[in-house]
C-alpha cells in the first residue's frame, strides 16, 4: 500500500500539477539546508516565478522538489510550471529535461516499491501452496522479482531526488 501511496504523491500528483500549471521561468534565489529530520537533513529552495503570459508572478516561492535545483546557482533560471491553488501552498516544478527526468525517476522508484509489496504478498501466498515444483518455480520468480523491485526502488528514488540527488 505504501508503494501505491508513494506513486500517487511522488509521481501522479506532481504530473497532474505540471499538466495544469502555467508555464514560465523560475529564478533560483537560495537554498536553505535545515537540521536533521527522521530521514536526515532537509533542503528547501526558493526563488521567483514569472509565467510566460505575465499573469502569474510569485516571489520567494518554494520549489516543490528542492533537488530540482541541483547544479543551479543563485540567480540562474530554468523552465518551470507553477500553480497557485485556492487553498494550500503554491507549487512550482522544474519542466526542462532535468525536471522531467527527476519526475520520471521518482515514478520508477515508487513503482519499484509497489512491485516489492506485490512480491512480498506473493511470498505469503506461496507459503499456502503444497511443496513441489510449482512452489519452487514461484519462489524463484518471486526472488528474482524482489531483487528487480529493490533495484528499481533504489535507482529511481536515488537518482530522482532521494538518496543521491
Amino acid at each position: 500500500m505504501s508503494g501505491v501511496g508513494l506513486l500517487k504523491t511522488d509521481y501522479l500528483d506532481p504530473k497532474s500539477v505540471v499538466e495544469k500549471a502555467k508555464p514560465g521561468v523560475f529564478t533560483l534565489d537560495r537554498c536553505e539546508h535545515g537540521g536533521g529530520t527522521n530521514q536526515g537533513p532537509s533542503t528547501s529552495c526558493y526563488g521567483d516565478f514569472r509565467s510566460d503570459d505575465g499573469e502569474l508572478k510569485l516571489t520567494d516561492a518554494p520549489l516543490k522538489e528542492s533537488h530540482d535545483a541541483e547544479g543551479t546557482e543563485a540567480g540562474e533560471d530554468f523552465p518551470a510550471r507553477a500553480i497557485r491553488p485556492a487553498a494550500g501552498p503554491t507549487e512550482v516544478f522544474r519542466t526542462d529535461d532535468q525536471g522531467e527526468s527527476n519526475l520520471a525517476m521518482r515514478g520508477i522508484g515508487a513503482l519499484g516499491l509497489t512491485l516489492l509489496g506485490v512480491m512480498l504478498g506473493g511470498f505469503a501466498g506461496r507459503m499456502m501452496m503444497v511443496p513441489g515444483p510449482a512452489r519452487s518455480r514461484l519462489g524463484a520468480g518471486l526472488g528474482f522479482g524482489t531483487v528487480v523491485s529493490l533495484l528499481l526502488w533504489l535507482i529511481g528514488r536515488g537518482t530522482g531526488g532521494g538518496f543521491w540527488a
